[in-house]
């Protein structure tokens, strides 16, 4: 913390150290914002705003008519490389520690046959005005939304059949598979951005905050594209794990 912080950043750093001397735990509501004013002698404004980063950051999310609490922080290990490595040295000691021991709560939003966004539509293959099946699913842990999931393959009656019978596998390859088609490659592709309204509104999280967004293709072993996934994530609730030998 240095004077050339804005003021509500330094107010910002003081709740942060609290919450992570336990002063206030998982869970636990904060000070309303008229006692934090008071505690650090500074305006309510400027409380709103240091509570705002705390949110954009994860560590704080607000309750509509309740109040401001402090955010689980568990993280979920993301592991993006297939050379991962086994073995004692890659189960050890972590900079954030992670874990995916909770249980994951799946929910399948409806969605109909139209035309890909045209990146998606390009890596299919596919004419501008072709449609595609897509598949939409937004996955929580502790009742708390983690990432969206959308897939996108071609309109097909086999994928037409999956889907009309209401089983349809939250995760590209394990669709794939159920419909006898079988990937032999990955390619995956991430980068952090704003979240759009729909990101925010359906990861529930301030629109300030950063999301990630990976792009997974999956290929035949002839090369051809077999279904494109979009997932995007809360950026607060994931860490991306990769370990291999050299």
């Amino acid at each position: 913390m240095t004077d050339a912080q804005p003021k509500h950043a330094r107010i910002a750093d003081l709740i942060r150290a609290a919450i992570a001397a336990g002063r206030y735990r998982a869970g636990e509501r904060l000070p309303g914002e008229d006692a934090l004013a008071e505690e650090y002698r500074t305006s309510v404004v400027t409380v709103q705003k240091a509570l705002q980063l705390l949110k954009n950051e994860g560590l704080a999310t607000g309750r509509r008519g309740s109040g401001v609490y402090v955010q689980n922080l568990q993280l979920l290990g993301r592991h993006g490389s297939p050379r991962r490595a086994l073995g004692e040295w890659g189960d050890g000691p972590r900079i954030w520690p992670t874990g995916e021991t909770r249980p994951v709560t799946i929910e399948q939003v409806p969605t109909a046959e139209g035309p890909p966004p045209a990146r998606v539509a390009e890596v299919l293959g596919l004419d501008p005005e072709e449609k595609v099946r897509a598949f939409d699913f937004r996955y929580l842990v502790d009742d708390r939304p983690v990432k969206l999931v959308r897939m996108y393959l071609r309109s097909t009656s086999s994928i037409g059949h999956v889907a009309d019978g209401g089983s349809v596998p939250g995760n590209l390859l394990s669709l794939l598979r159920e419909l006898g088609l079988t990937p032999a490659h990955i390619r995956e592709e991430v980068r952090g951005r704003p979240p759009a309204g729909s990101d925010a509104s359906g990861l529930e999280i301030p629109i300030g905050r950063t999301i990630l967004d990976a792009y997974r293709v999956a290929f035949a072993e002839d090369g051809q594209v077999l279904g494109v996934e979009q997932t995007v994530m809360d950026s607060t609730a994931y860490v991306a794990e990769y370990a291999y030998d050299i």
